[in-house]
């Protein structure tokens, strides 16, 4: 589904992020699912697909519009709707992880989330 080689340095450095939340992490050996680890703790369950991109992120873009083959990949995964799914995305020029929660109809930037301590330094 994405083009090139999976980006296995930004993947560890994701799931270290992960784990200054508060996750565990578990990865994906089946390639043929389109996510990249497992990331659970007592109150939620998520599976992320990590991307890297040379290009910064418009604001006036629509969020269905960024990475749609990892969008469409993610929402085709057959987990319980209570295992929720992102897209962790990160450019080049910014070192900071931007988290987009991945629904049915929906793609939504996460700009606060408290349990996880996280604050998206773009929505300032």
């Amino acid at each position: 589904m994405t083009r090139g080689k999976k980006p296995v340095a930004a993947i560890a450095e994701a799931k270290s992020f992960a784990g200054r939340m508060g996750y565990r992490s578990l990865d994906n050996t089946d390639n043929v699912l389109p996510f990249d680890f497992l990331i659970y703790k007592p109150e939620s369950i998520r599976l992320v697909k990590v991307r890297q991109t040379r290009f910064r992120i418009d604001p006036y873009d629509s969020s269905d519009q960024i990475c749609p083959e990892e969008v469409a990949g993610l929402r085709t995964l057959t987990f319980p709707p209570y295992v929720i799914r992102e897209l962790w995305l990160r450019t080049r020029h910014e070192r900071v992880w931007r988290r987009f929660m991945i629904g049915a109809g929906s793609v939504e930037e996460i700009v606060w989330w408290g349990p996880d301590s996280y604050t998206n330094p773009h929505s300032r």
